[in-house]
């Protein structure tokens, strides 16, 4: 699970999630899911990007709509 008081960038998907990132749900230090209106948002550690910026950097990957 992420530590969820650790620094953290997205980058791409829903602008309004790079403003303010709610807590992420699951996945590992690699990888980020957040639920995010009708679905879920999936990112992957940028690691580059990471290093060059000194705080973890996420790139957003692709979206899950949650079936009703």
């Amino acid at each position: 699970m992420v530590d969820d008081a650790a620094p953290f960038y997205l980058s791409g998907g829903p602008p309004e999630l790079a403003e303010d990132p709610p807590a992420p749900i699951c996945q590992d230090l690699t990888r980020l899911t957040i639920r995010w209106r009708n679905g879920y948002e999936h990112y992957e550690l940028d690691a580059a990007a990471a290093t060059a910026s000194g705080r973890r950097v996420y790139q957003w990957i692709y979206q899950t709509k949650i079936a009703e």
